[in-house]
């Protein structure tokens, strides 16, 4: 997921759309164009925050629906890893 702040409303969709595209094309290896098709077919953008001076829209899709990848250098696995050994 992306989170995009900014105002009007329609530029935080963009930047949460912007940098999905971004890190699909980095994760999956795709062109900037395939990524953005993707994103078009998977993601939900529902609307965060409509209160502050900013409004905020997260940019998400399901992970279940793309392949494995190694997101920010496996940063994930060895934080879920290090979880475990604490219990």
């Amino acid at each position: 997921m992306a989170v995009g702040s900014s105002r009007p409303m329609e530029d935080s969709w963009r930047i949460g759309q912007v940098e999905m595209v971004r890190w699909f094309g980095e994760l999956f290896g795709l062109h900037q164009m395939d990524a953005y098709q993707l994103l078009t077919q998977t993601a939900l953008a529902p609307i965060a925050n409509a209160v502050d001076a900013n409004y905020s829209v997260v940019v998400k899709a399901r992970k279940a629906l793309f392949p494995p990848a190694d997101a920010y250098e496996g940063i994930h696995a060895d934080l879920r890893r290090r979880s475990a050994e604490l219990v």
